[in-house]
């Protein structure tokens, strides 16, 4: 790589092998890896050959003294190699000097020696320049003064004692001859060190892509003319033509221009090939070479040789040192963002640094290395101005201007800062050099805008800003927090504030700053609600964020406190908090604010152990006062109530009674008590205080007013919250419906039975609406000839759950609803409806359906039951019969009267159930128009074996036939008693001995096969009747 040219330095390769510490730096053509030891061979061969050849080549120069060389080549060879490869090619470089010298006649000792001592000196040279840190490229003082010193000063002399020395030995120098032996071959050494060593250690920076360069052909023309003007020189001298001497100046400035150029590799290489070439004419028998030595002399000739190279490596170090200091000052722009151009303003070359280029995205420079280029790339808003300061340095007064500009870079327009100085002027004083710095300050600008806009933010924001120091002292405010706390800027200026660290030491104040630091100390930041003073002493309240601003290592370089003002915020906060919490009226706690207080009383009664009373009042007769005295006055003993509620209640350290209002006269106590005495007690107490008059008017005497209470204790009742107040609620209507002006306590088992009672109500009105109810069919037969003569309905409940109920296990749960009504209709048209399929079936029966005491006091069931009858094209009044239990017949006489008597203009029958279990008297029995009388099965069921009941049995038969009416006994189960009933008088019966309860789709099938209970001759008296019998039964 050629050396020349501003830049970086090229990588370098330390030489290996001279040093553990430290080595010589050479510049190779390409990094060197350690060689395969084939192509190690090869190269220790090459170079023992061309030793050998060099030093035998050399000796042709020797002057007067055998075996000693003016210009020693192969020494400068043996050190570059040395300097090269390294202490592993030592072998070849010994050998081949050692050939060299045997070749030229020595002796194998001597030659051994000799060859000895300049390997010796060239290998001591080279350690001693890898430690001294030595730069192959020789472009500093330093370098080249090593360099001398090491090689002509070190190595060199070293070598010329030790050839002069064995010389001596060896009898081929006299001792009076051994000085100035020394000083030829120290002589000898030194030029081919200087010659050809330092162009073979230079020649590795010739890049072979460069060969081609037009700066390598430029080399080679300055080369081929300083050949040309060393052999007129030459021949000058051989023909002692003194006119062309002149020319050997020529040499000197092509090879300085050479060296400025940059590279040292030309012409030191150059000197070295011409140097061998002259050795090999002279050995050849040139006679200008030899006429031209002749004339100067052989020292004389390769000392001119040797200045010619010092005069190179001088040129080459100060350029280097020029070039070293231009890539310094290029450095020191670039690393502080600077590009420089230099402008002639006439003739010249324009310069422009890397940077300038960079920064203008002209990497060649053509668009911007000229001003009138890089004015045309400035915005056209900006080029004016950038105008008027080049023109001011047309004033000798200016020599420097400077102005921001956006300049043109792609696509875009980044603001830079360009500097221009006048660097020269004219006679006249006119710029005639311009030289400009240029850097970009678009993150400059952008910062500067961000500053305005953190300053114009700091004091125009609507937040209190505060920065403070590590201390906690004030460094700045802005207006905003000046407004807030009343205090100006100046006297807050290097104060602590007291949010940070505050001179007051209530416990709330602690509390509030130890949660500040503890957030810092944590996570870096706080934020929350504090309570502050303001200068008057008013107390603010104030939302807080405090957080830290790091610094570059990320420690805490300051601290930020943003403060709103919230006071009015958290007054009309609190307001809506009460108004959301406490009744305006009374300042009592509301309903929602109840809610929480017994949530909590409940939790405290928990954990205490102690009882809680939840007590409902409810005012007596308060709309009266509203009426007759206003509402203002109605207000009025409101708001007294709730101060004499609110004195009446008790507070202990741990907890407190509590007094609320839920509605419009209604409020709730909750009351702490340990027995259910005190509990009592308190609620007389609270009775006595609202029963005391009250100064609502000064011009009448005092109101008055009663209360009706309810309450309940928990945990006596272990209901939530919301169930204790309607608990409480409902206990207070008991309370009024008792007469008012009492208190009544919430009944938990009567309340548990009530809530069954609703339970079971819903679930049969769900099992009605579901179709889940059905009718089952017992029937009635004629006991002595077998016959059916109708069936009683009967109740059944499909449950999905408990499969099919009978009636006594839900009925009595709807005996005194209006549910039993409901069912009692869905069962008269069930009935009916099934009444029509069995005539249409042949099937002559007739159905009877019980009624209950509930469905008959229906002010209109004789309408619904014409409705249910004409729903039917046949005319089924005469076959339904409506059962009516005893007890519910005699309830009201005169009604059941009238009832059955319309019902008997539909045809319609009816029979009095159970029979003999009420307390009828014949008296009521004469004046209900029935037709049946139904034994009750209980005095069936025990007749064969009790006297008593058989007697009963008899009477009622006797009683039906006095009456003109069918006597039905109800539990027949065995033929034994069909018989005795027969023997009585009773033909007709019903019971499991004769049929158990079934499905109507059963029932017709059973009808046609059904044959009796005993064989038994045909009865001497009239048949019974088919008359309806019965209706939907409780069995």
């Amino acid at each position: 790589m050629a050396a020349g040219g501003v830049g970086a330095r090229p990588p370098v390769e330390r030489i290996r092998g001279l040093t553990p510490e430290r080595s010589v730096r050479v510049t190779p053509a390409k990094p060197i890896e350690s060689p395969p030891r084939l192509q190690g061979a090869l190269r220790g061969g090459l170079l023992l050959v061309t030793c050998m050849l060099l030093t035998r080549l050399g000796l042709t120069t020797a002057d007067d003294q055998w075996l000693v060389a003016t210009f020693a080549p192969a020494v400068g060879l043996a050190w570059a190699a040395l300097m090269r490869w390294g202490p592993e090619v030592t072998p070849a470089v010994w050998l081949g000097l050692a050939g060299g010298f045997i070749w030229a006649g020595a002796s194998w000792s001597l030659a051994l020696a000799l060859a000895t001592g300049q390997t010796l000196g060239a290998c001591l040279s080279a350690f001693w320049l890898g430690r001294a840190g030595f730069d192959s490229r020789l472009e500093q003082p330093r370098d080249l003064w090593l360099l001398l010193g090491a090689v002509i000063c070190g190595g060199a002399m070293l070598s010329a004692a030790n050839a002069a020395t064995w010389l001596a030995l060896a009898g081929r120098v006299q001792v009076l001859d051994i000085a100035s032996t020394w000083l030829t071959w120290w002589f000898g050494e030194g030029v081919g060190l200087l010659v050809v060593g330092v162009a073979l250690l230079a020649l590795p920076q010739l890049a072979p892509q460069g060969l081609a360069s037009p700066r390598w052909i430029g080399d080679a023309a300055l080369l081929l003319a300083i050949a040309l003007s060393l052999g007129l020189v030459i021949d000058a001298l051989a023909n002692a033509r003194l006119g062309l001497l002149p020319f050997a100046v020529l040499p000197l400035v092509a090879l300085a221009w050479l060296a400025l150029r940059g590279s040292l590799a030309v012409p030191a290489a150059g000197l070295a090939v011409m140097s061998l070439l002259a050795i090999a004419l002279l050995a050849g028998g040139s006679r200008a070479i030899g006429q031209a030595a002749a004339t100067l002399g052989l020292r004389s000739m390769w000392a001119c040789l040797a200045l010619a190279q010092a005069l190179v490596l001088l040129v080459h170090v100060f350029a280097g040192r020029a070039r070293s200091a231009a890539q310094t000052f290029d450095l020191a722009l670039s690393s502080a963002d600077l590009g420089v151009a230099d402008w002639p303003l006439g003739t010249g070359t324009p310069y422009t640094s890397a940077r300038w280029r960079t920064l203008l995205g002209d990497p060649d420079g053509s668009r911007t290395s000229t001003l009138a280029g890089w004015l045309s790339r400035v915005h056209g808003d900006d080029r004016a101005d950038v105008q008027a300061a080049l023109d001011s340095l047309d004033d000798p007064a200016h020599d420097s201007a400077w102005r921001q500009a956006r300049i043109r870079v792609g696509d875009a327009w980044p603001w830079f800062e360009c500097r221009i100085t006048v660097a020269a002027r004219d006679a006249s004083q006119r710029p005639t050099r311009l030289v400009a710095t240029l850097s970009d300050v678009q993150q400059r600008r952008n910062a500067e805008d961000r500053e305005r806009l953190s300053s114009s933010l700091f004091q125009n924001l609507h937040e209190g800003l505060v920065i403070v120091d590590t201390e906690s002292r004030i460094l700045d405010v802005n207006p905003t927090y000046s407004r807030i706390t009343g205090v100006a800027r100046e006297d807050l200026i290097g104060t602590v504030p007291s949010l940070l660290s505050s001179p007051l030491t209530d416990a709330m104040t602690r509390q509030q700053q130890s949660a500040i630091w503890a957030g810092l100390r944590s996570l870096g930041h706080w934020s929350g609600e504090v309570v502050e003073r303001r200068r008057n002493g008013d107390p603010c309240a104030l939302h807080l964020s405090v957080f830290t601003v790091p610094d570059p290592e990320g420690g805490v370089r300051y601290r930020v406190l943003m403060v709103s003002d919230i006071t009015e915020q958290r007054l009309q906060r609190e307001q809506l908090e009460r108004q959301a919490h406490f009744d305006e009226l009374t300042r009592l706690p509301n309903r929602a604010r109840l809610t929480q207080l017994l949530h909590e009383a409940v939790a405290a009664s928990e954990r205490e152990g102690h009882l809680l009373a939840v007590c409902y009042i409810d005012l007596d007769h308060f709309k009266e006062i509203n009426e007759h005295q206003g509402r203002a006055a109605g207000d009025r003993l409101l708001v007294e109530l709730a101060a004499r509620l609110r004195s009446a209640l008790r507070a202990h350290a741990g907890w407190a009674d509590a007094a609320a209002r839920v509605g419009g006269d209604e409020f709730v106590l909750l009351l702490r008590a340990d027995t259910i005495e005190e509990a009592r007690l308190a609620v007389e107490r609270v009775l006595r205080v609202i029963a005391q008059p009250y100064s609502i008017d000064p011009r009448t005497s005092g109101a008055t007013v009663s209360a009706s209470v309810g309450a309940t204790v928990y945990p006596i009742d272990r209901s939530d919250p919301d169930t204790l107040l309607r608990h409480a609620d409902q206990a207070m209507y008991g309370a009024k419906q008792g007469g008012r002006n009492g208190y009544l306590f919430f009944d938990l088992e009567h309340s548990r039975r009530a809530e069954e009672h609703a339970l079971i109500l819903g679930r049969l009105q769900e099992a009605l609406d579901r179709q889940e109810l059905r009718l089952y069919y017992q029937p009635k037969v004629d006991l002595r000839r077998g016959t059916v003569l109708g069936a009683e309905a009967l109740l059944r409940w499909e449950h999905p759950d408990h499969g099919v109920m009978p009636p006594g296990q839900f009925l009595p749960q709807i005996e005194h609803t209006g549910l039993s009504a409901s069912i009692g209709d869905w069962a008269l048209g069930q009935a009916l409806n099934q009444l029509e399929r069995w005539l249409e079936q042949g099937l002559d029966l007739s159905v009877s359906v019980n009624v209950s005491a509930r469905h008959l006091q229906e002010p209109d069931f004789v309408q619904r039951l014409t409705e249910l009858l004409a729903r039917h094209a046949r005319p089924l009044g005469s076959r339904l019969e409506i059962e009516v239990l005893e007890t519910a017949a005699l309830a009201d006489v005169a009604y059941t009267s009238m009832l059955l008597e319309r019902c008997a203009a539909l045809g319609v029958r009816f029979a009095l159930d159970d029979f003999g279990t009420g307390y009828s008297t014949l008296t009521y029995l004469k004046r209900l128009p029935v037709q049946v009388l139904k034994i009750d099965r209980s005095f069936v069921h025990n007749m064969l074996a009790d006297p008593q009941d058989r007697a009963i049995v008899q009477g009622v038969v006797g009683l039906a036939r006095t009456f003109s009416c069918v006597a039905v006994a109800e539990g027949v189960e065995t033929p034994a008693q069909a018989r005795a009933l027969l023997e009585m008088g009773c033909e007709v019966g019903q019971g499991s001995g004769i049929a158990a309860p079934m499905p109507a789709a059963e029932l017709a099938r059973w009808a046609k096969d059904w044959k009796g209970l005993f064989s038994i001759g045909p009865a001497s008296g009239p048949a019974v009747s088919a008359a309806p019998s019965g209706g939907p039964r409780t069995r």
